[in-house]
């Protein structure tokens, strides 16, 4: 093997070793989940590489298929995360979208939303993965 080529394969074996040394952290890009809801509980989780990208592309993607999102998105760069959509319909109708590790965290995160502003006959819509984006 021409000695070029060895210090080329020794090369990319130090770089993958690095990777390795550091958890994937060399090679691994960030990734960022966010929701934006609406009154149609029509909302999906969208992706992204940065948090403000994930929740401009969540508002985007509430408004192509409503006319009720909210003009702000739940996110998480934790991609075992929940997402808990509610809405309150007292003093006015409104949804709210927020994260946590597992389901009752999650709904008691939005919960707390509605709470301090007053808000009150609230119903849970739907919980969403944030790594894969299904219901549930």
């Amino acid at each position: 093997m021409p000695a070029r080529s060895v210090h080329r394969l020794a090369a990319a074996l130090l770089t993958f070793a690095a990777a390795v040394a550091l958890g994937g952290q060399a090679f691994a890009q960030e990734r960022w989940a966010a929701i934006a809801p609406n009154l149609e509980s029509s909302s999906t989780v969208v992706w992204a590489t940065t948090k403000e990208q994930a929740q401009q592309l969540a508002i985007l993607a509430c408004k192509q298929v409503s006319q009720t999102c909210v003009e702000s998105a739940a996110s998480t760069n934790g991609m075992d995360h929940v997402f808990a959509v509610m809405c309150c319909d007292e003093p006015s109708t409104g949804c709210a979208a927020a994260v946590g590790q597992n389901r009752s965290e999650a709904l008691k995160e939005v919960k707390q939303v509605f709470a301090d502003e007053g808000f009150s006959q609230c119903k849970l819509k739907s919980y969403f993965k944030a790594g894969t984006g299904e219901k549930g």
